[in-house]
Order: C-alpha cells, then sequence, then structure tokens
C-alpha cells in the first residue's frame, strides 16, 4: 500500500492465488511433517540397530544376522523419503549461479524446466521402482526372509511422494526454491 492507501505497483501485480491453492500447500506441508517424523523414527531404528550389532558382536561375540541388513533397507527408504522431505525447502544440492545471473523472466523459465526434469525423473524412478519390486517379489532377503520387493519399494513411494510434493507445491504458488531457506536445517552459509 502507499501513502495515498492505494495499492502499490507491486502489490497490483503480484499473482492472486488461485481457488485450493492453500489447501495444495497445506497438504504438501502436512505430508511433510509426516515424512520428517517417519524419516526421525528411522534414523533412531538405525542407530539402535547399529549400536544393538556393535554391542553383539564385540560384547557378545556374535553379531545377529539381521541387524545389518534391517538397516541397509532403512537407509535405502531414507534416502527415498528424504528426496521428498527435502524438496520444497531447498534442501537438494543445486548449482544457482546461472538462474541468479539472468533475468527474472528466464531464471523463473528455467526453474520451471528444473521442476519438469524433476518429475520426468521421479516418473522413470517410480517405474523403474515398481518394476524392480515386482521382478524381486518372489526373492526372499536372507536374514528377514521378507520380499525383497520392499527395499525395492522404496524407488517407487519415494518418487511419487517427491511427484506429489513438487505439484502440490506448484499448484500452491510456491515459488521454486533455488537453496535452502535460512531457518531450514540444510541451510549453510
Amino acid at each position: 500500500m502507499t501513502d495515498s492507501g492505494t495499492p502499490s505497483r507491486a502489490a497490483a501485480a503480484a499473482p492472486v492465488p488461485a481457488r485450493g491453492a492453500g489447501r495444495a500447500l497445506a497438504w504438501a506441508g502436512r505430508i511433510e511433517r509426516v515424512l520428517d517424523a517417519v524419516l526421525g523414527l528411522m534414523l533412531l531404528a538405525v542407530a539402535a540397530t547399529l549400536f544393538y550389532q556393535v554391542f553383539g558382536r564385540y560384547v557378545i561375540g556374535r553379531a545377529p544376522a539381521w541387524t545389518e541388513e534391517v538397516a541397509r533397507m532403512l537407509v535405502a527408504w531414507m534416502a527415498m523419503l528424504g528426496a521428498a522431505a527435502c524438496l520444497r525447502d531447498g534442501g537438494h544440492l543445486a548449482v544457482t549461479a546461472l538462474v541468479r545471473a539472468v533475468p527474472p523472466r528466464v531464471a523463473s523459465l528455467m526453474l520451471a524446466v528444473r521442476d519438469a526434469a524433476v518429475m520426468a525423473t521421479a516418473g522413470v524412478l517410480g517405474w523403474a521402482g515398481a518394476r524392480f519390486a515386482e521382478m524381486n517379489a518372489s526373492q526372499d532377503s536372507p536374514a528377514l526372509e521378507i520380499p525383497m520387493a520392499v527395499p525395492y519399494a522404496s524407488m517407487c513411494v519415494g518418487a511419487v511422494l517427491l511427484a506429489t510434493v513438487l505439484a502440490l507445491a506448484r499448484i500452491g504458488g510456491q515459488a521454486p526454491a533455488m537453496e535452502a531457506a535460512p531457518d531450514s536445517p540444510s541451510h549453510v552459509e
């Protein structure tokens, strides 16, 4: 607003959020909060499992066979779910020198192309993950004796969540992040 009470040019030019945009961002936020909680529990489980493995090996003298397998599967799931969890805050590795060097319209176009590439990559990853999970569904893991589809499904689930969070953020009108937000855990100065 200007001193005269009329909207400033910047405020007049700001895009009006589409109907339902707030709901899309709210859903993206809910998904991220659930992912953060699940990832925290997975990290705790990995730490406990590896502690038990070291305790078993060096204190008891016999490491349980299942601990390495559990840790490996949890890390695979954490990597794939974590990709979706850090997307909106700009937590992914990015080189922003070119985007910052061009005019805003060109930068917006470049970020839209980046988003399209992320969606295409998520599609390929989801498709490949589903295929791998299907191919390995009849094979059991050595120690846990669970279907190997479980760790391979992480590719598909992570890709779907990545695409979903990205789509909800853009539908909600959130501009693409070029770097981690200052209050984000992945922000580095």
